[in-house]
């Protein structure tokens, strides 16, 4: 029975790879697709990089960067959506190890809950032991919550390993395109940024909560307990950069929602402070959820990008 249940599952996922590899061939999203984005990159050939989420998609703008550095940079915005600590520590290891003219490369802070939309398939396995070393060593989730979290990702995962929704979503798009920042068609620039100049009307309960959720990062002490195991891997990464002198630099996203705060809030206070950009306070802070600012909860739009790149730049060069 296991036997004839392996073969089935075989099957299925081989199924799944051709789909996979037919649909890629017609319409691929840059910014759901590591693989993908690592193309463009490549095509850059950038000397500075900032990877991270959707947040760092928006909100960092790599031609505003550059203009302030006086054009001695030129940086790349490798932002994927929903994509997981564990993958951005494989983005900058991959690009220590293949781009020598990278210097600098920053990373987003984030603890996302779990999710398989920028994973290569022989790399869900890694990517789940990372999260459970993750949550184990968070003593803020009770056990429970750790169970629960865990199971819903390998049932994400299981799904994402064997259906073809994914690539019938893609289908959709690339005949029915949506005009919608997130859910329509990638809008890249050459740098990988994408900006979008629509704005919100009025504050909304969840950008009270984001911000209230990130303010808790401001007023943070080391606690008693840190994540032993997420903090390793992100010393890990500084200390090989370091080897071949290069810098790897930890930013924090424009907000946080509660779930990251239990983990980061175990994990920021414990990196060396030349490594860590921390979050912009006071007028600053308060600017990053002024509607005017934002194009839905999350996610800055051009004005706010803007305002959340000069506060960047001004961090790496004084």
């Amino acid at each position: 029975m296991i036997i004839k249940i392996t073969k089935w599952l075989l099957l299925i996922i081989a199924f799944k790879m051709i789909v996979a590899l037919i649909v890629a061939q017609y319409y691929t999203d840059p910014r759901r697709d590591i693989a993908a984005r690592k193309k463009l990159y490549n095509t850059f050939n950038p000397n500075v990089v900032f990877i991270g989420t959707s947040r760092t998609l928006y909100g960092i703008d790599p031609a505003l960067f550059d203009s302030l550095n006086g054009q001695k940079t030129r940086s790349y915005n490798f932002g994927i959506f929903s994509l997981s600590p564990y993958s951005s520590i494989q983005i900058a290891n991959e690009i220590l190890s293949d781009s020598p003219a990278v210097k600098t490369i920053y990373i987003e802070l984030s603890a996302l809950d779990y999710s398989t939309v920028a994973l290569q398939p022989q790399q869900v396995i890694q990517d789940a032991v990372f999260r459970a070393n993750v949550l184990a060593d968070c003593p803020s989730i009770d056990f429970h919550d750790k169970v629960g979290s865990f199971l819903d990702g390998l049932n994400t995962t299981l799904f994402q390993m064997v259906s073809i929704a994914p690539q019938i979503a893609s289908v959709k798009k690339a005949l029915n395109p949506e005009d919608d920042p997130i859910e329509g068609n990638a809008n890249l620039l050459a740098n990988g940024h994408q900006y979008v100049a629509s704005a919100l009307s009025k504050t909304s309960d969840r950008i009270i909560a984001n911000k209230s959720v990130t303010a808790q990062m401001l007023a943070i002490r080391p606690p008693s307990v840190r994540n032993t195991f997420y903090v390793s891997q992100l010393i890990k990464l500084i200390a090989r950069a370091r080897l071949l002198e290069k810098k790897v630099i930890f930013y924090f996203p424009n907000n946080i929602i509660r779930d990251e705060y239990l983990v980061l809030s175990q994990v920021t206070p414990f990196l060396p402070v030349e490594n860590l950009i921390p979050l912009p306070e006071h007028n600053l802070f308060d600017a990053l959820f002024k509607p005017e600012n934002l194009f839905d909860a999350h996610h800055l739009n051009r004005q706010g990008a803007a305002i959340y790149t000069r506060f960047m730049q001004r961090k790496v060069t004084h």
